[in-house]
């Protein structure tokens, strides 16, 4: 058995251990946060990403079935402007691309502790605004001067500048 002293002893190895273990969460608190959101993200995206991919298959076959049909009835099936659908995709994907670095980089930020968190926050959140703002004006804009040239805008603008250079000559 174990004496008295034998046993304080005892006690106090397993109390340095205990200590130990909280120390290792201490120590490496920020580069498991990182670690954790790591594979969050990695995890998100292998779900994700399988589930976007088939949703844009299936919408292919609807509109492949939908101008096929059309064809079959003796109609003439409805012209998707793709350039369009590429500007709105790139103004909405912009800004959530660059939301998600924004944060990424304040976690990594926020998990070492510096000094100047605030400062470098606020610029890459300002950054991040700049850029997603730039990214949804130009796509709108562009969107806007494709559906003037689908509705063939341009072509009654010059028409209507000769009549005008006809009249004035």
């Amino acid at each position: 058995m174990y004496t008295r002293r034998e046993a304080a002893t005892t006690m106090t190895i397993l109390l340095m251990d205990a200590q130990e273990a909280t120390g290792f969460f201490d120590k490496y608190s920020s580069s498991l946060t990182i670690l954790s959101i790591t594979a969050m993200g990695l995890v998100t995206l292998l779900i994700l990403v399988p589930r976007l991919l088939s949703a844009r298959r299936d919408a292919q076959q609807r509109n492949h079935l939908e101008r096929m049909k059309a064809l079959e009835n003796g109609q003439t099936p409805p012209h998707i402007d793709e350039r369009s659908v590429a500007a709105g995709r790139t103004a909405a994907l912009v800004p959530m691309v660059v939301v998600c670095a924004a944060a990424a980089v304040t976690c990594f930020l926020a998990a070492y502790r510096p000094d100047y968190l605030f400062s470098v926050a606020l610029a890459v959140w300002s950054v991040a605004g700049v850029v997603s703002l730039a990214a949804i004006m130009g796509g709108v804009a562009l969107m806007g001067r494709l559906a003037q040239l689908q509705a063939g805008y341009e072509e009654e603008v010059e028409e209507d500048e000769e009549e005008q250079k006809a009249a004035g000559g």
